[in-house]
């Protein structure tokens, strides 16, 4: 961890301390009852809680890192199920929208689209196909048009 953030963690938990712990201890000092140091064990025994639960369930890793998001050992799997499932969703989509073309073929929209599909996942032959029926229905993209190239 950071030693700034220790440091100030310390000195706002003393504070904390003070603000909580030293209008009870002045009470006990003036009260005969011998139950009055139980609000300042109850204190300490909050602290001790909360210190022991974040050190056990909380996320230790997140203050000296520069990302929140780190992956497990178990997410790789995971993710990598995850994206298998976003290909086959997006092969699908893809496929629908052959299919649409095929019906409609005079849909510069559609080819357009179909394009920049084509060129997101890296088939740059199928892409230049269908950017030559966009632009034939008069559809341009330069952007896309500058990638193809």
């Amino acid at each position: 961890m950071n030693a700034i953030f220790l440091a100030s963690t310390f000195l706002m938990l003393l504070l904390a301390l003070s603000f909580a712990a030293m209008p009870l201890v002045r009470n006990a000092r003036t009260s005969s009852n011998g139950f009055a140091k139980v609000p300042v064990f109850v204190v300490l025994a909050a602290l001790l809680l909360a210190i022991g639960l974040y050190a056990a369930i909380g996320r230790p890793d997140v203050a000296g890192s520069g990302s929140i998001n780190r992956p497990s050992v178990a997410e790789p799997r995971r993710s990598n199920a995850d994206a298998a499932k976003k290909a086959a969703s997006v092969n699908e989509l893809l496929a629908g929208l052959e299919i649409r073309l095929q019906e409609d073929p005079g849909d510069a929209n559609g080819w357009l689209l179909l394009a920049k599909s084509y060129d997101h996942l890296g088939r740059g032959h199928d892409a230049v196909a269908a950017y030559e029926k966009a632009t034939q229905l008069g559809l341009k993209d330069s952007e896309l048009e500058a990638r193809l190239r």
